[in-house]
């Protein structure tokens, strides 16, 4: 019979980083394995029952730094971004993050893929490394670079060497990958349900009109954005139902009969009878989405978001638009024209057959007895 493993895990403390980690968890939690999730104090509600590790600053703080780091530099810019994980985070946290480590005594790390932090301490500990994807590939050749010269010298002062993964646990279907796409040989794929809590809501009963999901995700906390696609939007015979991001104070009234601004709520529970949704691209809201066959229409803004818009468009599931403004004729389009929701059902199709968590923790525990 084999032995229970420490498994720790490790994001970027930012939610849509950290969410698509906890179906995982909680299969190994389930399988009788003990997992660890490592968060700073303000995200420890998100990994509800789940045992944490608790330090390190949260995202504000690190995003303070990187800017005072940068000069400013919009977080857009690839260089920016290459700072905060690969420089401002392991700066701030590698060394409280080690000690924590020696004290859980992990057998085994799992790591967000754009986590600097998790292979670090592979390395420092001697234990296996599993990345686990949150979308496409940490590929854009400008990010890679940025990320990795900064590593380099880290590691260098660290006295750390580089560590290979043991696997890549991967919730991107086939369908939104890049072109020329081939799976890499320790490519482990995995279906995430849309994060939902112990304390989900009831569905929010339908309008009588085609509902439309507007949501700005996790990271971009911008209240004028917001509105100006709500805006764009109800104009539309719609109904609409307004993401506030957390942190972000906004009314939840409003004077329009068919908007309504919810505070930040788990996106599983939002889904209920949606017929399009208008984001910025971020993984988690795509894969949510695209999962239930709804079709998008995406305002990309910053990190990953233009690559997971221009997949989407590729694969025939959605809309990009340039400009708040032209949200409301996006949406139109999409309602109007089958084809879009035909082909968000092909990419459904693909999200939903790949295996579930805990098929996939049992096929990593084979990998790590091997």
């Amino acid at each position: 019979m084999s032995t229970s493993r420490r498994v720790l895990f490790t994001a970027v403390p930012i939610y849509g980083h950290l969410l698509p980690l906890l179906p995982l968890a909680r299969a190994v939690a389930d399988a009788g394995d003990q997992p660890v999730i490592t968060v700073p104090a303000s995200m420890t509600h998100l990994a509800q029952a789940l045992p944490t590790s608790v330090y390190g600053p949260d995202i504000d703080f690190l995003l303070e730094e990187n800017a005072r780091r940068t000069g400013g530099a919009s977080m857009a810019d690839y260089d920016a971004v290459g700072e905060l994980f690969a420089a401002t985070r392991p700066d701030l946290t590698f060394g409280e993050a080690l000690r924590h480590a020696h004290e859980t005594g992990p057998d085994v790390i799992v790591a967000d893929e754009y986590d600097t932090i998790g292979p670090m301490l592979a390395s420092a500990l001697n234990v296996p490394l599993i990345q686990h994807a949150i979308g496409l590939p940490v590929n854009p050749p400008a990010l890679a670079t940025a990320m990795y010269a900064r590593l380099i010298s880290r590691y260098t002062q660290l006295r750390l060497e580089q560590v290979s993964r043991l696997a890549l646990v991967d919730p991107w279907p086939p369908a939104l990958q890049q072109p020329q796409w081939k799976p890499p040989p320790d490519r482990l794929p995995i279906r995430l349900p849309p994060y939902t809590t112990p304390a989900s809501r009831a569905p929010i009963p339908a309008a009588g009109r085609p509902r439309v999901l507007i949501t700005l995700g996790t990271v971009i906390l911008d209240r004028d954005l917001l509105d100006a696609l709500v805006d764009a939007v109800a104009g539309l015979e719609v109904e609409v139902l307004a993401l506030v991001p957390p942190g972000v104070t906004h009314p939840l009234t409003d004077t329009r009969a068919h908007v309504r601004f919810l505070p930040f709520t788990p996106i599983g529970d939002l889904l209920h009878d949606v017929a399009a949704v208008v984001a910025a691209g971020g993984a988690g809201t795509v894969l949510a989405a695209l999962s239930r066959a709804i079709p998008m229409v995406m305002f990309p803004r910053g990190a990953e978001k233009p690559m997971n818009a221009e997949r989407i468009a590729a694969a025939g599931a959605g809309i990009t638009i340039s400009t708040p403004a032209a949200a409301g004729d996006a949406v139109a389009a999409v309602l109007a024209d089958p084809s879009y929701r035909a082909a968000a059902h092909r990419v459904a199709d693909q999200i939903n057959s790949a295996p579930e968590p805990a098929q996939v923790w049992q096929a990593l525990r084979e990998r790590l007895e091997a």
